[in-house]
């Protein structure tokens, strides 16, 4: 196993996507899966139990996926070319393995991209409920 710890390991990329792949890939996914969740796992402990588990399910699937792009850390980022007809995919249609991009979706910091104000008469001490929010997020809010 590498040094570092990951959301998932080769047993659940086995489990939920159905390839085999051995740790270094896994280190490799998730390392991708961290650059767009914004999140790395020394965080694991401040982040809520669902948001954990689409983590899980995004680096399994990365892995996964990665394993058939053999020039995925290659790769230019090119957007149209000559005068052929030509497709744009999302921004990260070539580096983010479709089940993984929405996984990572469902992730509550990321999902729906809003926020929560505060009411004038809310408390500032209460804590702010969050989906993926199963009391491991202190989710204190302090002014800015």
């Amino acid at each position: 196993m590498p040094d570092t710890e990951t959301w998932a390991n080769a047993g659940d990329v086995f489990t939920y996507a159905k390839a085999t792949v051995d740790d270094d890939a896994v280190l490799r996914a998730q390392a991708t899966i961290d650059l767009h969740a914004g999140r790395i796992f020394a965080d694991a402990d401040r982040i809520g139990g669902r948001d954990r588990y689409w983590l899980k399910l995004a680096v399994a699937y990365q892995a996964a996926w990665q394993s058939s792009q053999p020039d995925l850390f290659e790769r230019q980022d090119i957007t149209t070319t000559g005068g052929s007809n030509s497709t744009q995919g999302t921004p990260t249609w070539m580096v983010l393995a479709p089940h993984a991009a929405q996984a990572l979706r469902r992730v509550s910091w990321i999902g729906s991209g809003s926020f929560h104000v505060r009411a004038p008469n809310e408390p500032t001490d209460q804590r702010r409920e969050v989906y993926g929010d199963d009391g491991g997020d202190p989710g204190v809010w302090s002014p800015v």
